[in-house]
């Protein structure tokens, strides 16, 4: 007998423009067994299967959701760095538990961690892995790789010379980590760290990409200034996070390092979440200049986010989760919104989440739905192909096979 049978009026399988209509898919020992029409499974659906999910005609089943950039142990407010200098490891796991779970509940499967203390992330990892706590897969990094004192120092390994970067990666490939990543500029997170900055040179960032691909590993790089996008580029990384072109003047979008983004094959992250406009719908700060700062670069991200896709960068989607009021749970608003605000077609925007985020990862069990996949899978009511708004209305969550809401 067959574990699971999910019927549902359309299976968006993670790559077609357009869904299967009144479709099933069945599933067995944590894999999907068959994918079709439901007019093809005949009269002996309870004998045939053990549990039987029927979300109706207007719902829609589709791959797991991928966050490609999440921080697990971050508390998404505004003590992010007042906690991960001074929070305990055994704290940070609790929240970390919390976070993913809440990520989970929202239809998000797998999540790529971009940073957190090597005891927390690959701690919860291997627990999640194990059945011993309720989660999505985790990609972890453990600890960032930065400069002393640099962007995120209370979660990373501080190394400053060729030397001490080549001996920072192969410390995480030695305690586990599932791929690299860098800290190429300064951030937002850290006092005193600036963002336009970069906080390697191209000599040091070619070393991080030459130990990376030694070790079979990924790497990812966090670069907001457009020094540290171009020294990523020189290190060959597989993906940079934010790519925010940022200068001491502001944003501006560089065509020619865009174009060669695309030419190498170097996926972006643009990482585009509520962030603080979830908090400008407090009256108190619904008018301050931090907002209308805010909402006036996210803008410009748009338009980066634009220029990129038409010069045929690959893009993937992720939320950068647990900082600046980036909730776990947010993930399907943060979709909707990058898909309004940079006007994408939603069948593209759920592709960078789950079939496109997969192919980065480089994980084919992920991302579709076929047979032989992974069955990672969300219902839910309405037609997110028609309207990503609708990803809000979680029916059913698989993770594993599993039923989890």
């Amino acid at each position: 007998m067959t574990d699971l049978l999910i019927k549902a009026g359309r299976i968006f399988d993670g790559e077609a423009e357009q869904p299967l209509e009144r479709g099933f898919v069945a599933v067995a020992d944590g894999r999907i067994s068959a994918v079709g029409r439901q007019a093809e499974l005949g009269d002996d659906e309870a004998g045939r299967f053990s549990r039987i999910e029927d979300l109706g005609e207007d719902a829609t089943l589709l791959p797991g959701l991928i966050n490609m950039h999440t921080h697990m142990s971050f508390s998404a407010g505004d003590s992010v760095f007042h906690d991960g200098v001074h929070d305990s490891n055994e704290l940070r796991m609790v929240r970390a538990m919390n976070n993913l779970r809440e990520a989970l509940l929202c239809g998000t499967t797998t999540v790529r961690d971009c940073g957190t203390l090597n005891a927390v992330a690959f701690a919860m990892r291997d627990s999640v892995e194990q059945g011993l706590v309720p989660g999505p897969r985790i990609i972890a990094s453990g600890n960032g790789i930065t400069t002393t004192g640099g962007h995120c120092w209370f979660c990373c390994t501080q190394a400053d010379s060729e030397e001490e970067v080549r001996k920072a990666v192969r410390e995480q490939v030695k305690l586990g980590a599932d791929f690299i990543k860098v800290f190429s500029t300064g951030g937002n997170t850290t006092p005193g760290s600036d963002p336009v900055q970069a906080q390697y040179g191209e000599a040091e960032m070619c070393a991080v990409g030459e130990e990376a691909r030694r070790a079979d590993r990924q790497l990812a790089s966090h670069a907001h200034g457009t020094a540290g996008v171009r020294n990523s580029i020189a290190a060959g990384v597989t993906t940079i996070e934010h790519c925010t072109f940022l200068t001491p003047q502001g944003i501006h979008y560089e065509v020619e390092l865009a174009q060669r983004i695309a030419d190498a094959g170097i996926y972006v992250c643009p990482t585009i979440f509520r962030g603080i406009s979830k908090v400008g719908e407090r009256e108190d700060i619904k008018d301050s200049p931090q907002l209308e700062t805010f909402l006036s670069t996210l803008q410009q991200r748009y338009e980066n986010l634009r220029g990129l896709i038409e010069q045929g960068v690959r893009i993937v989607s992720g939320t950068d989760a647990g900082v600046r009021q980036s909730g776990f749970g947010d993930y399907p608003v943060d979709l909707a919104l990058m898909g309004d605000g940079a006007g994408l077609s939603p069948a593209y925007v759920l592709k960078t989440a789950t079939s496109g985020a997969a192919d980065c990862l480089d994980l084919s069990d992920l991302g579709r739905i076929a047979p032989g996949k992974c069955a990672d899978l969300l219902g839910v009511q309405g037609n997110p192909l028609a309207s990503l708004a609708d990803l809000r209305r979680t029916r059913l969550v698989v993770a594993r096979g599993q039923v989890v809401n």
